[in-house]
């Protein structure tokens, strides 16, 4: 009965964890109390918690949001995944063009064999290279919806056919009065030659130099390519329109109204034909390649 009765008189675990104590410092000659600390045990276990919480997170936000996350063993690096990001993008371009040229390829060699077998081909089937097999009935020639977006793309692409013959003496009078704004402060490296197929002059900049419309005008095409990078176009008033190409960023989508020498792009180096940070620029009037030495102060 004893011990039962000792037991019961025992605290529980969570009263003994509530219990207060209390820590004193004294003098060791004169034993004069200095100061004295008031604790329980769960007030210890609740502060070690609460340290542990915020040391854990302050932890993890210096890992997530500062560039001490890259030293961590097996974390890729942001250099290397934008430069895998532009590889992918190459090779996907790549892959579309031999898609292409197989289908040609395809086509061409099915022909031939169907010429040196001396067949006949009917007239509801005709071979072409939009599908897979390659075989289209002939039906209805209307104007469809894919008819009207191959015509407009035609068209598009017809506004910068060199035009040689364009009279050098209408374009000054056409071009005469207009102050043209320099893109970007820098050096020419290449000047305009249209018998290499280099219809602009490359000029270098420092990294991350702002590019400005050289016109008040809208932005009527902004898009990636392989060869040349992000390109802006920019259709101005006297029929010109003015190219900036390999630029790192493009600031204006179509559509945008610029002014004169407001920003539109970041100087790059994005493109196959870019060996460099640099901008090439076009200059267009009425489908015919202007020197863009001859109406600029670089």
């Amino acid at each position: 009965m004893s011990k039962k009765k000792k037991e019961k008189e025992e605290p529980s675990l969570f009263n003994r964890l509530k219990k207060k104590d209390r820590l004193v410092v004294v003098d060791l000659e004169s034993y004069e109390e200095i100061r004295h600390f008031n604790f329980s045990a769960m007030g210890i276990i609740i502060y070690s918690l609460f340290f542990t919480i915020i040391i854990i997170f302050i932890t993890w936000a210096s890992i997530a949001y500062t560039p001490i996350k890259q030293t961590i063993p097996g974390y890729p690096n942001i250099s290397k995944q934008k430069k895998l990001t532009y590889l992918d993008k190459q090779n996907i371009a790549w892959i579309e063009q031999q898609k292409a040229k197989l289908n040609r390829e395809h086509l061409f060699y099915r022909n031939l064999e169907i010429i040196l077998s001396d067949s006949i081909i009917k007239d509801s089937i005709a071979f072409t290279n939009d599908s897979d097999t390659n075989i289209y009935p002939l039906q209805d020639f209307s104007t469809s919806i894919k008819d009207s977006i191959l015509r407009q793309k035609i068209e598009e692409q017809e506004k910068y056919l060199v035009n040689i013959n364009e009279n050098s003496s209408a374009v000054k009078d056409d071009l005469k009065g207009v102050l043209f704004f320099p893109p970007i402060n820098g050096t020419i490296t290449d000047s305009m030659d249209v018998k290499k197929g280099h219809y602009g002059v490359d000029i270098i900049a420092p990294k991350d130099e702002p590019v400005k419309s050289i016109l008040s005008g809208t932005v009527i095409f902004t898009d990636w390519t392989p060869n040349n990078g992000n390109v802006i176009h920019i259709q101005h008033n006297r029929n010109l329109v003015s190219v900036y190409k390999h630029n790192s960023v493009l600031l204006k989508k179509v559509g945008d109204i610029v002014k004169t020498g407001d920003p539109i792009a970041i100087i790059g180096n994005s493109g196959k034909l870019s060996t460099g940070p640099h901008l090439h620029l076009e200059l267009w009037h009425k489908g015919t390649p202007l020197n863009p030495l001859t109406y600029i102060l670089f």
